[in-house]
């Protein structure tokens, strides 16, 4: 489930990263006068404040966390009936 999460996150981030790269190479690009006053007054103004949080999609949906959550009861059960066997904790928190 951890790696799914980093996996989302560091997709989110690319698509953040590959968005700015688009937009800043049309702003590049271009030579209209009055796109690139729009644009600087875009950034000056009380818009700038929302234009620059950034806005991620949330990290696991509903169904994701319901999903993780069958998965840790299915494992419990599995370890109590004897068919798997847990790491100790100081193991797994060396892996973090």
């Amino acid at each position: 489930m951890k790696a799914n999460f980093k996996k989302k996150s560091s997709m989110t981030t690319l698509n953040i990263q590959a968005a700015q790269n688009d937009i800043i190479r049309q702003v590049l690009n271009t030579q209209d006068i009055h796109l690139l006053d729009k644009i600087r007054k875009l950034f000056a103004g009380k818009e700038a404040d929302e234009a620059c949080m950034v806005q991620e999609e949330p990290c696991m949906t509903k169904e994701e966390i319901l999903s993780g959550f069958d998965n840790a009861l299915h494992e419990l059960k599995s370890y109590r009936e004897g068919k798997l066997e847990l790491k100790p904790l100081e193991d797994v928190l060396n892996e973090l």
